[in-house]
């Protein structure tokens, strides 16, 4: 029994066989109960040296490779097989910085148009894993002893065409971090996914150190930074050709500038926020009421970004009074009614302030739950009368051109002047009400229900706004309504109802007694349990949309525009959301969307961007990642012009350290989250690209950056 069990120990410390295939006698000392092989200290089993190698075949036959420890032989391989394989060797012991170790290839041959030749991808042990190239090893050339002699020695190489001996000075182990800090990194890395438009290098590291909750109020403090507005104005001081009109006014400008800003922002939390909100509070620039109103568009976005973290009260009357939005959606130059005309104030903005901005279509529960009647059907927030009586709301509101200029032929025609010499910026400023153009009816909401609210008959158009986006504010609605799709836009698409029902909370008490306190919303979404643990299988998790991919694209490779204009335009059309373009006021796609014939589907989940999922557009972005992986996207007229840095990476490449790349990547694009398969994908997908040159360390990176970017892997945020 002793003599068994010693006989396991040894094997189990020596990898379970002897080096060189000789059998290796293990005597005991006992004591008392214990058995404990001589001269050798149990301290764990020693990590095999495990080699990942490919061949090419000449007749069936591929390379034979012999792999010698300080000139002892481990073993011999016949690799008859084309793909990359793992081939363990056993050693005595973890291997010291300086060891010598050598792998032979030495049945070269040629025929038939085959050549049999010897591919290493890596070689590696415990933390250490490397591809071997000039920085750590040698070629030895020639057959039998020549391939020791030392006499026709080359730069090393991971590819054997020739006889000879790869001789490798192992180097020292790559230590990985210990988990406590892995996973502090991970959990930064998710965070900024989430509340971001992705990480810059190093960031990851900074936030793991400072904390996830410090990060987020440090952002919060942080003023605007998006000047939307400037950007355009910029266009028009360089002269008429670039105003409105002129040959080079161009508004789709503006999303040159959303990359550039949502690429370099020092308020990223903000950013992606009021990015989240656009898509909540939609103005599309596919509308042609608003060619010929950048600036006004501008201002749009600069006050999405300026009210991102403030009251919810205020920023559903600036956008309200926008004079974009009052474009968008037809309230502006809104004519009261006229009963001899038949003519009634349109209903198009009051509709999808109810339906879209605020309320929704259904009562629901503080969790999101709808609410249900008797007969268990859906309990509607509103009818038609609700409408027309908030279309009366917003009657007579014009541009904000002087007082002495509010006429109702100024309503009705009057539009801005863009001209250099008679600008009055007047598309900058919140919509006016014109005298005797409001509606002087009295309009009752709700009627019939708790939150019933009858606005009296003669009032102005300041206290009829007044008092319809009080009572609207204060609907047990809006918390869950607006909560769950800010949780749907940072962080996962189908939140539970506890997870709604927490933010709903907050929506309602910041803790201060401040209702719509849209900053602290935010953080509680964020630091959120759901929010901060990782989702188990099929639950948790959102696809990530185009433009979110793109974005964290650019930031975690620090991608620059040689035009300094970040020209990215039709190349995002065929994936369905090209940045201000928005087909309709539903936005790119819908919050409650439940994929059909999907498992997500059967469980009535609702996964929004799968509304984006097609053919086309999954061969588009297989396409972009082609693209972004090498030369970049838009164009300056001759080549692309914004292109990603990759020569951090190329250098870790050019040490051999394939895995070194892989963890950048799995930390910078996948928060951690990479599958065991895909890495082992883009490590053989680097080790297949030939040769040890800068070019081609730097191609082994963007064949790495290709296969990442397209994977499924990475269009899912963890």
């Amino acid at each position: 029994m002793k003599t068994s069990l010693a006989l396991l120990i040894g094997a189990l410390l020596l990898g379970g066989a002897a080096a060189g295939g000789r059998a290796q006698q293990i005597t005991t000392l006992s004591t008392g109960s214990s058995l404990v092989p001589q001269g050798i200290t149990l301290l764990s089993r020693t990590p095999q040296l495990v080699l990942r190698v490919r061949g090419s075949l000449v007749r069936g036959v591929g390379p034979r490779m012999t792999v010698r420890l300080n000139g002892q032989p481990l073993g011999t391989v016949a690799v008859d097989h084309t793909d990359w394989r793992d081939h363990a060797f056993t050693v005595p012991a973890l291997l010291a910085s300086g060891t010598t170790l050598e792998i032979v290839f030495d049945n070269d041959a040629a025929a038939g148009g085959e050549d049999r030749n010897l591919f290493i991808a890596s070689v590696g042990q415990g933390s250490t894993r490397f591809q071997p190239g000039p920085l750590q090893s040698v070629y030895d050339r020639g057959a039998g002893a020549r391939a020791f002699d030392g006499r026709e020695v080359s730069a090393g190489r991971s590819d054997l065409p020739w006889d000879g001996a790869l001789r490798i000075t192992w180097p020292e182990s790559l230590t990985p971090l210990a988990t406590t800090a892995r996973l502090q990194r991970q959990q930064a890395a998710r965070l900024l996914q989430q509340a971001s438009f992705g990480a810059l290098p190093g960031e990851i590291e900074q936030l793991a150190v400072t904390g996830l909750p410090a990060w987020i109020d440090r952002q919060l403090a942080l003023p605007a930074s998006a000047d939307f507005v400037g950007a355009v104005q910029a266009r028009y001081d360089l002269g008429p050709e670039h105003r409105p009109r002129g040959a080079q006014y161009h508004p789709h400008q503006i999303g040159h500038h959303f990359w550039r800003h949502a690429s370099q922002a020092p308020d990223q939390l903000r950013a992606r926020t009021a990015f989240a909100l656009h898509q909540i509070f939609m103005v599309s620039q596919h509308d042609d009421s608003l060619w010929l109103h950048a600036r006004a568009y501008a201002s749009y976005l600069d006050l999405l970004n300026r009210q991102a973290f403030g009251n919810f009260r205020d920023l559903i009357e600036e956008i309200a009074l926008s004079p974009a939005m009052g474009l968008y959606l037809s309230h502006m130059r809104n004519q009261k009614e006229d009963p001899t005309r038949g003519r009634l104030p349109d209903e198009n903005f009051a509709r999808e302030l109810m339906q879209l901005f605020t309320i929704g279509l259904h009562e629901l529960r503080p969790d999101g739950s709808v609410v249900t009647d008797a007969s268990g059907r859906p309990v509607e927030t509103y009818g038609n009368a609700d409408v027309m009586a908030l279309a009366r709301v917003f009657t007579g509101y014009g541009w904000a051109f002087p007082d002495s200029e509010l006429t109702e032929a100024k309503l009705r025609a009057g539009w801005p002047d863009y001209s250099a010499d008679g600008d009055r910026r007047i598309d900058l400023q919140r919509m006016k009400a014109y005298p005797g153009q409001h509606s002087p009816l009295e309009k009752r909401l709700f009627t019939g229900k708790p939150w019933e609210r009858s606005i009296a008959a003669g009032g102005s158009a300041a206290s009829d706004l007044k008092i319809a986006l009080d009572t609207l504010f204060n609907h047990p609605n809006v918390g869950p309504f607006i909560g769950r799709q800010l949780i749907q836009r940072l962080v996962r698409s189908d939140p539970s109802p506890a997870y709604v029902g927490r933010i709903s909370a907050v929506f309602a008490n910041n803790g201060r007694g401040v209702r719509g306190d849209l900053g602290a919303v935010v953080r509680a979404i964020l630091l959120d349990p759901e929010a901060r643990s990782l989702p188990t299988a099929g639950t948790g998790h959102k696809l990530r949309e185009p433009v979110l991919r793109v974005t964290q694209w650019m930031r975690a490779f620090e991608a620059r525009s040689q035009t300094g204009q970040f020209r990215i335009d039709t190349e995002m059309d065929a994936t369905g959301q090209r940045v201000m373009m928005s087909p309709s006021v539903f936005g790119y796609f819908r919050p409650g969307h439940v994929p059909a014939g999907t498992a997500m589907g059967a469980q009535s989940r609702t996964l929004p961007e799968f509304q984006l999922v097609s053919e086309t557009s999954i061969a588009t972005w297989a396409n972009l990642a082609l693209r972004m992986s090498g030369a970049g996207l838009g164009w300056t007229g001759s080549s692309a012009d914004v292109s990603a840095r990759y020569d951090a990476l190329a250098e870790l490449a050019g040490r051999g350290d394939l895995e070194g790349v892989v963890d950048q990547l799995d930390l910078r694009l996948f928060a951690g989250g990479m599958s065991a398969g895909l890495r082992q994908t883009l490590i053989d997908t680097m080790a297949d690209v030939r040769g040890h040159d800068a070019t081609s360390h730097l191609n082994r990176v963007r064949a790495a950056v290709l296969f990442a970017l397209a994977s499924h892997e990475y269009l899912i945020q963890r």
